[in-house]
């Protein structure tokens, strides 16, 4: 957030409390919680989590039954390690917003990430199912990812492939499934969806140049693997890709 733009934030809360008549001003709860929900995750995202407590705690005293304090409350504790804490707070935000596709993809990837798979397939599949969540292909996206780390790929593929269901030009489900297809030396199926996915992206990326140059080899299509090389150790010469090439 730009100083600006954090002085017109400021600027704001200052008109809401001020007084509009004898005794005490009134103060706009909402957003005093906007406010400081919006410094404290940026404080999180810039690692100063001193901070960011400091922020997100104020903004829970302004409205505690707020869904997106709640989740960011649930996001700081998750960094901080405190895992009880964490799902104390991703549970109370989904209680205040029961309805909430992405209250289940956000829960779902936190169990995921505590290795309670099932548990978070379920919650993946909850916001998939809801017809108002306007996209559903994340979610399902991130269940086979969570699947893929725990090792399994059968599922993960079914996972990716009803993301790609829902939305055909989802660039990760089909990066995922290029990356897994060659791994399974399913190398067609991986050249398949690379080519998809090139034409989503419009221009070429350095994981998607290294998986065209490895494929390409394997079905001792050098020429093709030269190109794709070429190309990526001259626009992505820094790249850990490229890197891995020489």
């Amino acid at each position: 957030m730009t100083a600006a733009r954090s002085l017109l934030l400021i600027v704001s809360i200052l008109l809401a409390t001020a007084c509009v008549g004898p005794g005490k001003p009134t103060v706009d709860k909402a957003q005093v919680a906007e406010l400081n929900t919006r410094l404290g995750l940026e404080y999180l995202e810039q690692g100063r989590l001193d901070l960011a407590r400091v922020k997100l705690e104020r903004a829970r005293q302004a409205q505690p039954h707020s869904a997106e304090v709640n989740w960011a409350n649930a996001m700081l504790y998750e960094k901080l390690g405190d895992m009880e804490k964490a799902e104390t707070f991703f549970r109370r935000a989904m209680r205040a917003d029961p309805t909430s596709a992405e209250a289940h993809n956000n829960f779902g990837a936190f169990l995921c990430r505590q290795g309670r798979i099932e548990e978070g397939l379920g919650h993946f599949e909850k916001a998939a199912a809801d017809p108002l969540y306007p996209t559903p292909e994340y979610a399902l996206a991130n269940a086979g990812l969570c699947l893929l780390e725990a090792g399994d790929e059968t599922r993960a593929e079914v996972y990716f492939r009803k993301a790609l269901d829902r939305n055909p030009r989802y660039a990760s489900a089909l990066y995922q499934m290029a990356l897994l297809t060659y791994r399974q030396k399913r190398y067609l199926a991986s050249r398949a969806f690379r080519e998809r996915l090139a034409n989503v992206l419009k221009k070429p990326q350095p994981k998607v140049l290294w998986l065209c140059v490895v494929t390409e080899r394997a079905m001792s299509n050098y020429d093709e693997a030269d190109r794709c090389e070429k190309t990526l150790k001259t626009r992505f010469p820094e790249s850990d890709e490229a890197s891995s090439l020489y």
